[in-house]
């Protein structure tokens, strides 16, 4: 695969690792958490949204969110969460295992389109073949602490459809807010198809060296 946004990834990333934009959008996921708190739903932990083939559903987000993702060391062994400390600690489950780097998609058992449709391959856990999000192990998120915002605000929960839409049309006209704030170039993307460009265009193999 190529380099798609051979201009914007390392913009995004430059943007990633200043300390304003780093505290804003720590500051938006953590309002946004205690939005969804407050409305009290219920996560079962299935894992099934996570499986993205099988769940009928696609996660979108934006590019300065996986720069921003990949920055906290995403992809570069143990799984770690984000603490106000600024120190990493692992994040739950992931100090079973590392998880996966991202693969570079020009290398040849990942250099077809389908790949990135299909998930990252050769990732750890239990999703990379099966059309799920990477960084999934044992139906359990291994970075729970920086996933980005459209997962932060789902539940399958039956009920909670309307407050989901109207909290991530609310952050999400924040984060584009932020962009432009910012003069940065507003990109919406699915996940997996993301993760393979930011690698594709060099960011994966140089980030967590915060």
């Amino acid at each position: 695969m190529d380099c798609n946004q051979p201009n914007l990834w390392p913009a995004w990333r430059h943007a990633a690792e200043r300390a304003d934009i780093d505290a804003a959008l720590r500051d938006l996921y953590a309002r946004l958490d205690n939005a969804v708190a407050a409305r009290g739903p219920t996560c079962w932990q299935s894992g099934k949204c996570c499986h993205f083939e099988a769940y009928g559903h696609r996660l979108y987000v934006t590019g300065l969110e996986i720069a921003w993702f990949l920055r906290q060391g995403a992809g570069q062994g143990p799984g770690y969460g984000d603490q106000e400390s600024g120190e990493r600690q692992p994040d739950r489950a992931a100090t079973k295992f590392a998880l996966p780097l991202i693969p570079d998609p020009r290398t040849p058992d990942s250099a077809s389109g389908a790949s990135a449709a299909s998930g990252v391959s050769g990732a750890s856990g239990d999703s990379g073949d099966s059309g799920g999000c990477p960084y999934q192990h044992e139906n359990l998120c291994t970075v729970h602490a920086i996933r980005p915002l459209g997962c932060r605000v789902f539940f399958c929960q039956e009920g909670t459809q309307d407050w989901q839409q109207q909290l991530y049309e609310q952050f999400l006209n924040e984060l584009r807010d932020l962009h432009d704030s910012h003069g940065l170039e507003y990109r919406y993307m699915e996940w997996r198809a993301g993760l393979h460009d930011a690698a594709a265009c060099g960011f994966a193999q140089s980030t967590g060296d915060r």
